[in-house]
């Protein structure tokens, strides 16, 4: 009979590692699986939180008025590294631990932040749909290699990226409030400012957590210093770039062109994003490789043993 039951709201999770399924098992869980698509409108969803020990997140919010509900809820832990839609504080009131898997996706995101940069600059996505309506002509791109790269964040996603563009030889500049001198050293990145970068720089990859410091951090000031030849491109958090105000520039052809893997409001129904022909979205995808998901679960289930046994996770969020 199970000892403890672990409530997966992560459609992915163990779904590419039987390894993680395994180590649950061995430690005697039971792993309970409910998609976050009309979450709250199961029935089953609060019995099976009242008996939850810990609780898997993906995409879904996770509110106060859950946790009431949780009596027995020692851990939340994220099926990737935001934790923004948790509610920290709430969780740090009711002693719930929160933890994560920073790093695991770091090369997944990095691969498709640079997707887009190629993308952006070769008119991919428009091309294909061009083609397949009959047209066969030149589709008129803009140069990569030698260009120069701004990078917003240097975590190990804004470093990955980074990486790739050292073998395109782009000329690169680095924001983050964190020094890295012997990376920056390595791969020639110029320390800049915000101002900087968003003047200078051909591409804009955004790597910013979303904090109330960084909240719109990337505003309409920032952004109309951008060039008209140039591209933002964000997989980090929709609410760290002023969706209005690169709406109006991208309408006005003020800039290039955006390519957005996360929005402010998600899923965004009805985003003006949509109706422009200069922005490739997607829905929120950058972490999702098997390899990527297969790591991530592997790490969450030996956090979630380690809480079980009285021990600290391997990646524990302070939320106080």
């Amino acid at each position: 009979m199970a000892q403890y039951t672990v409530l997966s709201t992560s459609p992915t999770f163990t779904k590419y590692s039987p390894q993680a399924a395994g180590i649950l098992e061995k430690k005697g869980c039971r792993l309970v699986m409910i998609p976050p698509n009309g979450l709250r409108e199961r029935e089953d969803f609060k019995a099976v939180l009242a008996e939850a020990h810990v609780w898997v997140v993906g995409i879904n919010k996770v509110y106060a008025e859950d946790l009431e509900a949780a009596p027995n809820l020692k851990l939340i832990i994220k099926h990737g590294t935001g934790v923004d839609s948790i509610d920290l504080k709430a969780a740090a009131a009711r002693g719930i631990t929160v933890a994560n898997a920073p790093g695991t996706n770091a090369n997944s995101v990095a691969d498709l932040a640079f997707g887009f940069m190629l993308s952006l600059a070769r008119q991919i996505v428009s091309a294909d749909k061009r083609t397949r309506d009959g047209f066969w002509g030149t589709v008129m791109g803009k140069d990569v290699y030698g260009k120069t790269l701004g990078v917003l964040g240097l975590g190990q996603i804004g470093k990955g990226v980074i990486r790739r563009a050292s073998g395109f030889d782009m000329n690169i500049l680095g924001y983050d409030l964190v020094h890295h001198s012997q990376f920056e050293k390595e791969y020639r990145v110029r320390a800049a400012t915000l101002e900087e970068i968003m003047s200078e720089a051909d591409y804009i990859s955004v790597h910013l957590p979303l904090l109330e410091s960084t909240k719109n951090i990337i505003d309409r000031s920032l952004l109309e210093k951008m060039r008209p030849t140039a591209f933002l491109i964000n997989t980090s958090r929709g609410g760290v770039v002023d969706e209005t105000a690169l709406y109006d520039l991208l309408k006005e052809k003020r800039i290039a062109g955006a390519a957005l893997d996360v929005f402010a409001t998600e899923p965004p129904r009805q985003s003006p994003f949509f109706e422009l022909d200069n922005v490739i979205v997607a829905p929120h995808m950058g972490a999702y490789t098997e390899g990527a998901m297969g790591a991530v679960s592997e790490i969450l289930a030996e956090s979630i043993v380690r809480v079980l046994a009285g021990k600290e996770p391997l990646s524990v969020i302070k939320t106080n």
